[in-house]
Formats: C-alpha cells, structure tokens, sequence
C-alpha cells in the first residue's frame, strides 16, 4: 500500500460563474482584488486552482497580469460553455482529482461544482456573494424560469457541505426559502482591502466631486444619480462602469456639464477615485452586500445610498452615510448638504471607516474563510 504524501498541501478549487472566465474579470476591473485575495488564500491553506470558462490558456496572455501561485484550468475552444458546464469533472478529471475541497464563485453556475464533488467525492462550499433566485425574481423574469432558478439553487445548497453567504439577510432567506437548517450556514461578507482603499484628509479631496460605481444597469439605477447631479450644478458626478443602460444615459450626460462617464476603470483606479472624491451616491434597487460601498467606507468615503434592500443593512443613516428617499430631490438634497458641512463629512467619513475596518477587512474575512475550509477538509 502507498504511503501517504504527509508533505502535499491541500488544494481549493475555485469554480468560476457559469460562462467566466479570468479574462472576464480583467475587463470587468475587478482582477487584481480577485487575485491579491486568492492569493493569500493559496498561501493560507496550501493550493488554489481556477476553473474557468476562457477559451485559451488566459496566464499565457501578453495583457493578463502574472497570478501564480495560482493555477488554471479552462475551457478551451472546442467546448460550448454549456456543455463544458456539465462535463467539466470528466474532461478535467486527471488535473482536478488532487483537489480536497470545491467552492463556487457564485450560485449561477454551481452545478459544475456539485458534479465535481460527486465525482471527486470532495466536500463541497456553496458561496452565494448575492441570492440568485432573489435577483432573478426581481428582473421581472417569467414564472417558470424563476421556478428553474429556485430548483437548481435549492438541489445545490442541500446537497453542498456548507453555505457561505454575504449577510444575515441572505442566510435568513435563504434557510426559509429551501427549510435548510441555518447551522449549514457560514457569513462570509464581502472584503475589502483596507490597505489600498485608505481615508485621504478632506484638504486633498475634491470639495464637490461624488461618484457612481456599478454597473450600468436597471436595477442600478444611474439615471436616478445623474437626475440628482443634475439638480446640483455646484456638483460633479464621475459615473464609474458600463452595461446595458449606457445607450439610455448617454444621451442625457451629453446634456449635461458636470456628468461624466468614465467607464469602466481599473481597481487600482477605483480606489484613487475613491480617495479623491467627497462621496459616492448609490441608487440600486436592491444589493446583497455592495463592494462599492464597502470600498467606499473603508476609502472614509460617505455614502449617499437610497433606501433599498441591501442598502438599509450596511448604511446606518447619520453615521456612515445618509440614507435617502429613491428621488433625485432626496439624493440632490443630501449631495448639497455633505458639500456645504463639513462637520457632518468627517463624522461619516470616520464612522464608515471604522465600520468597513470592524467588519469587512481583507484580513478578517479571509480569517473566516481559511477556518471554514480547514474544518471542511478535516471533517
């Protein structure tokens, strides 16, 4: 019989959204958050390997930035994505079979994770960074593809070795919803690097530059920020992303001198944007728990948010931000208000670094993260 190998270290696959892939990430401008956090993770507890949806080799691109330690495994050409989906564990079978323990990025696309288990017989770590079936519900889908989001999500979650989930909202959910007992639950918040994102003193900050970051989409709701900027002549707003909705504002930012679509910008540039700025509007109809706003708090930005679900959870009206009415009057009211007080700026700015350095830091997420892996692979 062969000894076992007391000298290998544990490995942690990551299992990509269904259809992305690294090079998804770096257009996004969100890859170098991704990278530094998984690789602290590797270092933490041993290997990391990705499986993705690129076509070719994405670590052997001129433009993709170094990632080892990590490693990659992809699609490749040949394969649809849907396809490759389902038969990911039997194509790459021979380069995952040294993987102890799976984890999904997100629950669209975590039934590749679940074969994989079946057919490794790993534990399994179902993440939900946002509630899928919720969201579906809210975009206005039909009833039956509702029905089929719900289905899947629940097969998933009762058949995974754990659940993580951003906030307390989405465990109570998510329990409720599928009768899964909330001891399979783990919160897992959203991070944020608190040494990149850092408050800068008020003096070396734009006395009246707020900003957008998010996609730009219906539930996100620009229009609604640029409708306030619109309102505030004295004020600039950068709107920071792009998506389905920029064909709809374009027109109006056009019109407009103190609006400006930056589109989508790297994270190191979100965060210098995020040092430069007064504070961040966000108007989204609901978020599960928003990164830009945590970036946000931890950058000693104030947030003007918009009551919402997601939103009425991270901001506590008065002493991280100010949480206002969904109409451009409110959210044009509050922008004047953190302008002309500058009283009222540090005690928000303050009270939302704290928070995010309490709550969201890099370090005590991946803390979490590490203690529930370990638990999984020992179980």
């Amino acid at each position: 019989m062969a000894k076992p190998d007391v000298d290998r270290k544990p490995t942690v696959a990551l299992i990509f959204s269904h259809g992305i892939g690294l090079r998804t990430w770096f257009k996004a401008g969100f890859f170098d958050r991704e990278i530094d956090y998984y690789r602290e993770l590797a270092a933490a507890v041993g290997n990391v390997v990705f499986l993705t949806y690129d076509k070719s080799d994405p670590t052997k691109s001129e433009d993709m930035p170094e990632i080892s330690p990590i490693s990659v495994v992809f699609n490749g050409r040949w394969v649809n994505h849907r396809i490759f989906g389902l038969l990911a564990p039997l194509l790459k079978y021979r380069t995952l079979r040294g993987v102890d323990v799976i984890k999904t990025n997100q629950l669209f696309g975590s039934w590749t994770g679940l074969l994989l288990k079946w057919t490794l017989r790993k534990p399994l770590l179902a993440r939900c960074g946002y509630v899928w079936s919720l969201n579906v519900r809210r975009s206005g889908a039909s009833r039956w593809r509702y029905r089929i989001t719900k289905f899947i999500e629940g097969f998933v979650l009762k058949r995974s070795n754990a659940i993580a989930v951003p906030d307390q909202f989405a465990l109570n959910y998510l329990s409720e919803l599928h009768g899964i007992s909330e001891e399979k639950f783990t919160i897992l918040p959203n991070f944020v690097d608190t040494k990149r994102f850092t408050p800068a003193e008020l003096s070396g900050r734009s006395s009246n530059g707020f900003l957008f970051v998010g996609r730009l989409s219906e539930e996100k709701r620009p229009g609604l920020a640029i409708a306030a900027a619109a309102r505030v002549p004295e004020a600039q707003l950068d709107v920071v992303g792009t998506g389905a909705e920029l064909g709809n504002v374009q027109p109006i930012v056009d019109g407009l001198d103190n609006v400006e679509l930056r589109g989508a910008l790297p994270h190191t540039e979100v965060s210098e944007a995020m040092s430069g700025a007064l504070a961040l509007v966000i108007t989204s109809r609901y978020e599960g728990s928003p990164k830009a706003v945590i970036e946000a708090m931890a950058s000693g930005l104030p947030v003007i948010a918009v009551k919402a679900p997601g939103l009425t959870e991270t901001i506590v009206d008065g002493v991280n931000g100010l949480l206002v009415e969904p109409e451009p009057e409110a959210l044009a009211d509050a922008m004047q208000k953190l302008i002309s007080d500058k009283d009222l700026w540090l005690k928000l700015s303050a009270g939302g670094r704290q928070m995010a350095v309490d709550n969201y830091s890099k370090s005590s997420v991946l803390s979490k993260e590490v203690a529930l892996l370990d638990r999984l692979m020992n179980d």
